[in-house]
């Protein structure tokens, strides 16, 4: 698996430098970033990363447009998952009900319940984590002003965050624009499997700590019932939902 990523971090590298110097390699990152945020098969982290070290190295490409896009690219990515999750109908979300995706969902919506903000904007960090918390978070209809203004801190501290880091590699290796890309590529990695692991352990105790959540079940069909989600009341320990309408001749 890392070989293959590595190979293909080389591939999407080698395409995007072709472009060096035309505004078309801007485009391209922004694209690459965007997809990222749905598939993430695409190392966009070491794609921003690797341009900021050549810039370092070379001039070009200009390293503040370069973290520029990585901060829109990011934005876009987050809230098209977002959108999805809201637009998902109810037969393919039973497509999406495998024992191993349904745990991470399932993770993904009890931590969107219980701590919003530091998930959604930690979850930029974790590639395939993020896309299940901005799925979810659509799917749950987390109110769309609270989830665009997380990631836009999100994408603000992860542009700045891989910039430093090809900031780095590029300076230490002034002069070697060849070797400059793979050491800040493979610096980006390394960090990025730190924290990975880091705000997996930080989840992993806060989760122990507290009481039981919410199932994943409860989540969706909360969201269904009221298109909406006030984390504040939501209750720890869910009601059934009806399942009919209440008689009106019944007394309350």
């Amino acid at each position: 698996m890392i070989e293959w990523l590595s190979g293909l971090n080389d591939t999407l590298m080698h395409f995007a430098t072709g472009y060096t110097g035309t505004p078309w390699l801007f485009v391209l990152l922004w694209l690459f970033i965007l997809l990222d945020g749905i598939f993430p098969i695409f190392p966009s982290e070491s794609l921003v990363i690797g341009l900021v070290a050549l810039s370092m190295s070379t001039g070009e490409p200009n390293l503040w447009i370069v973290a520029a896009v990585a901060m829109v690219g990011a934005i876009c990515g987050d809230l098209t998952a977002y959108h999805l999750g809201r637009k998902v109908s109810s037969k393919h979300w039973k497509a999406l009900q495998g024992p191993r995706l349904g745990r991470m969902l399932n993770w993904a919506s009890d931590m969107i319940i219980q701590r919003p903000a530091p998930v959604i904007i930690s979850a930029r960090y974790i590639p395939v984590g993020r896309v299940a918390v901005n799925f979810m978070a659509g799917r749950m209809a987390y109110p769309r002003r609270a989830f665009l203004f997380y990631v836009c801190i999100a994408a603000i501290t992860w542009s700045i965050y891989s910039t430093l880091i090809g900031v780095g590699a590029g300076a230490w290796l002034e002069g070697h624009p060849i070797l400059a890309v793979p050491v800040g590529v493979a610096g980006g990695m390394a960090i990025g499997i730190v924290v990975d692991q880091v705000l997996r352990r930080v989840l992993a105790r806060r989760a122990a700590k507290g009481r039981s959540m919410p199932s994943l079940e409860f989540a969706v069909a909360l969201a269904e019932q009221q298109r909406t989600v006030t984390i504040t009341e939501v209750p720890m320990a869910p009601e059934p939902l009806p399942n009919d309408e209440q008689d009106p001749k019944d007394p309350a």
